[in-house]
């Protein structure tokens, strides 16, 4: 049930997050969808983020020009320079001077990861400043985590760790996640592989929220207009949507799509996202095709977010051969649409597909296994649509927005019911 109707006092969140819209990502949606809804049931939401409207805004000195201070439906967003605040700069002279680096560790051990730039230095300021009953600190990969965690003696407010970890990767094995996680009242995971991973580190009082869908979104979905857009016709599309890098398994996609255009040429290869994520390999590998296959390649670069379920409902399969992931938003995206998925075979994606039932799984990197998997599906239209199906029933009892925000409402009143912080 959901915990608009059970009379609690509103909670005053503050969200400490490296990146939040415009930005394009999953975990930047998971985190905008789940804020929006918690404006809805009354509560006082604030994001406190860096000026970045893409990755690359991460290495600008004054980010990306936004507003530093803004409400994007009914969430405060503050903003701050991702480098060269005076914080950042100091920190950066006090590293080069005699025993700066020492100095450092005593207070952040061996592993300076907290260093890296953009440094969380910067949130502080406002963090101090914006009276809140929950702070959260949002996707760990970035060092930021360090300095929304450890400073306790500068807000004893309840901390909620939301840390977005990619378990395959090996920045997910940091040695400070421990003690981040002892400074933190509870923790917000997306699956059940995440929770084991949290636990076996110390993490307390986890809650698996997921990702979610907004059902009636998808209702209004018409990929016969992105078809008759791009002349695409009845052809068999193979989707993808996202970061289009290596460790999202892109050029692998377009290495097996050579042997899928030998044994079904027609089929067509959609790409949609945001051109400033498709890194050098990627875009060597597009050129590298030949003009006839590139023809069969379309790229729907930059769409607006209205978008997202006609691109989707435009595609026959969504591949998404990943192994950086939490979860893998946009699988479920797919199966609202009622589309079969392909996943990478690592522990996040074994949390969400049942191979064979509402999907399908292959070797992470392996371009053969990807090619014989899509052909599977290309060649197969009625076992897409049992896919499809299924995982659009899935989505539909188990992944909704209104679900997670439950997940995280509940997890933020159970630390906000800490009057002390332990010890």
């Amino acid at each position: 049930m959901s915990q608009r109707s059970n009379g609690a006092r509103p909670l005053r969140i503050v969200h400490v997050t490296p990146a939040y819209a415009p930005l394009v990502g999953g975990c930047e949606r998971l985190l905008q969808s789940v804020s929006d809804r918690l404006v809805e049931r009354g509560h006082d939401v604030t994001v406190i983020t860096f000026d970045c409207a893409t990755m690359l805004d991460f290495c600008k000195p004054m980010g990306a020009g936004l507003p530093r201070d803004e409400r994007v439906n009914g969430v405060r967003v503050v903003r701050v320079n991702p480098v060269g605040s005076k914080l950042n700069r100091l920190h950066q002279w006090w590293l080069k001077q005699p025993g700066g680096w020492r100095t450092t560790t005593w207070v952040m051990g061996d592993e300076l990861w907290p260093l890296d730039l953009p440094s969380g230095i910067g949130l502080m300021r406002p963090l101090a400043r914006i009276p809140a009953d929950v702070v959260t600190s949002v996707n760990w990969y970035f060092g930021a985590a360090f300095w929304v965690c450890r400073p306790r003696y500068l807000r004893q407010t309840p901390r909620v760790a939301i840390p977005v970890l990619h378990i395959e990767r090996e920045w997910a094995h940091n040695p400070l996640l421990p003690r981040l996680l002892a400074d933190c009242e509870g923790v917000i995971v997306m699956t059940d592989a995440e929770r084991d991973f949290i636990a076996a580190r110390g993490g307390r009082e986890i809650e698996v929220g997921g990702c979610g869908v907004d059902p009636a979104r998808f209702e209004r979905r018409d990929g016969a207009a992105i078809r008759r857009q791009h002349n695409i016709g009845d052809r068999t599309v193979v989707g993808f949507v996202g970061r289009q890098d290596y460790l999202k398994g892109v050029p692998t996609l377009i290495e097996a799509m050579h042997t899928v255009w030998r044994h079904a040429p027609e089929t067509v290869l959609v790409m949609a996202g945001q051109s400033a994520h498709r890194d050098k390999p990627v875009n060597d590998a597009i050129a590298a095709l030949s003009r006839e296959n590139r023809a069969k390649v379309i790229l729907l670069d930059d769409f607006a977010d209205g978008e997202l379920a006609s691109i989707m409902d435009a595609c026959d399969l969504l591949a998404l051969p990943s192994v950086e992931e939490s979860f893998g938003l946009v699988m479920i995206e797919a199966w609202a649409c009622g589309k079969p998925i392909i996943g990478a075979d690592i522990a996040s994606t074994r949390c969400i597909i049942e191979p064979g039932v509402d999907g399908l799984m292959v070797k992470p990197f392996d371009a053969s296994d990807l090619a014989m998997k899509l052909l599977e599906l290309v060649n197969d239209p009625a076992k897409r649509r049992m896919f499809g199906e299924r995982g659009r029933q899935k989505v539909m009892s188990r992944y909704t927005w209104d679900r997670v925000t439950d997940a995280w409402e509940a997890a933020f009143r159970r630390a906000a019911a800490i009057s002390e912080p332990r010890a």
